[in-house]
Parts: C-alpha cells; structure tokens; sequence
C-alpha cells in the first residue's frame, strides 16, 4: 500500500513537472516568435543566448518578458517611473528580453527572479554568457535593480 502511495505520488510529481516544462518552453517559444516578426537578428541573438544558458549552466530560462507594445510599456511606467519610456524600452523595439531563472530540486523548483542579488545571478553564469553576446545585462544598473533584464545595444 506504501508503495503504491509512493509510486502515485511519484507519478503526479513527474506530470506535474512535464508540464511545467511544457508550459515553459511553449512560452519561450512564442516570446522568441514575437521577437522574431519585428527584428529576426535579435531573435536569433535571444535563442542562442537561452540555448547557452540551459546546456552551459544547470538553470532553465523563462522569458518572462519580450517584445511590449507601446501601451504595455506606458502601464508599466505609471506603475514604475524607473522604467523605460516608450522612446528608450528595448521591449518595443524587440531588442530586451526578461528572464526567470529555475533548476530542480528534488521535488521543488529553485528560481532566480527580479528580487534576487546580483551576486546570485553573477553566480549562475548567466551574466558571463551574456557578455558572450554583447547584451547590456540590467543589474548593471546604478538606479535600478533590474537583473532579470537583457538587451541588445
């Protein structure tokens, strides 16, 4: 009976994380696919950049955000000042992307978000691959802590 209580709850964790993953990569998908209408160079820059990130690393990304439209982009600044005008967002222009970042542990999820240190996101590795790319990487921002941010130039 243990066993079998066991093995369910075996069952359901690994569907529940199929379709995590799933969801996940649908998402980025689809982020990248938007990109990719308005600016294929920096589609490509952006794929290569996550492909690097989750064979050279032990974390998966999450584009959380990509290409805005020029009304999202002024919601988000009437809630936040600090963010980019319509004029200056790399978001509007398809040259940004945000990122979440995440791993397995056993039987949970470890995610690196907009809340975390710089110092956790420089530990991952990713703020190295993203030099490989020449995109400015938002926690190097002096006003703003931003690290789930990455542009193109």
């Amino acid at each position: 009976m243990v066993v079998l209580a066991l093995m369910a709850l075996f069952l359901v964790w690994v569907v529940v994380g199929v379709g995590i993953w799933v969801e996940v990569k649908i998402t980025n998908w689809k982020r990248l696919a938007e990109i990719k209408s308005v600016d294929a160079a920096s589609y490509r820059t952006f794929k290569n950049f996550v492909n690097d990130i989750e064979s050279k690393t032990n974390w998966n990304v999450k584009i959380i955000s990509g290409l805005r439209t020029k009304e999202r982009q002024k919601e988000l600044m009437r809630e936040n000042a600090k963010n980019a005008s319509v004029e200056k967002s790399r978001h509007v222009m398809g040259r940004a992307i945000d990122i979440n970042l995440y791993q397995k542990n056993w039987l949970s999820r470890i995610w690196l978000k907009k809340f975390n240190s710089t110092r956790d996101w420089r530990n991952t590795g990713v703020v190295k691959i993203s030099e490989k790319y020449g995109l400015l990487w938002g926690g190097n921002y002096r006003s703003y802590h931003d690290p789930v941010h990455f542009e193109i130039r």
